[in-house]
């Protein structure tokens, strides 16, 4: 498995959000891969999901005090495995950055399992073994959100039921003394996604 989250951290300030949006994707699809397929017979092919409805712009803002542009959608779609991965991205806008080449966006991957594989349990794990090989810079320590959380360093992964999930806010312009990354930002964004991910799942099993 080949990631390159260390990415996030070293070259943030330039890049343009497509490009970025597009490597934070990287991550979450090489989490993916890297977890086997179950043997034996194979479930049925995962619905699809929209990461776009699962966060609104307003409720983006209304939570973190940040006007943010709409919510643009990036799927890598089907994947082998039978599940299905969504992104959407939404930029910050609220006021100009200290550095002009300053990109600063909330990002939302989310993958739909196929039903009953345990396979959302073993994506949190990934990030885990990836801190363990140097992959990720910094040690996963848990959060306390749907069946399991944790936080990366960059970002919270969460899993519920079927459903897993990773969120980030990348505001590189922050105050010189809150130098390391918290997960305040991200822990406001994460009910409002859970909510939403918990009625979807009521929906259909209707």
């Amino acid at each position: 498995m080949t990631m390159h989250w260390r990415f996030v951290r070293t070259t943030t300030s330039s890049q343009r959000p497509d490009s970025m949006s597009a490597m934070i994707r990287t991550l979450f699809a090489g989490l993916c891969l890297s977890l086997p397929l179950t043997s034996g017979v194979l479930a049925a092919d995962a619905p699809a999901i929209n990461a776009c409805e699962l966060l609104s712009a307003a409720e983006i803002t209304s939570a973190i005090g940040v006007s943010v542009t709409e919510g643009r959608r990036r799927d890598d779609g089907r994947q082998a495995d039978g599940s299905y991965s969504s992104a959407c991205l939404w930029m910050i806008q609220a006021r100009p950055p200290a550095d002009p080449r300053a990109r600063r966006f909330v990002i939302l991957n989310v993958m739909q399992w196929p039903e009953g594989r345990d396979m959302s349990r073993r994506y949190l794990q990934a990030f885990r073994d990836s801190a363990e090989q140097g992959v990720i810079p910094s040690k996963p320590s848990p959060r306390k959100f749907g069946d399991e959380s944790l936080w990366w360093g960059d970002g919270l992964a969460v899993r519920k039921g079927d459903v897993s999930f990773g969120v980030s806010v990348f505001m590189p312009d922050a105050p010189s003394n809150q130098p390391v990354r918290t997960s305040v930002l991200e822990e406001k964004l994460v009910p409002i996604i859970l909510r939403k991910v918990e009625r979807r799942a009521a929906a259909n099993a209707i």
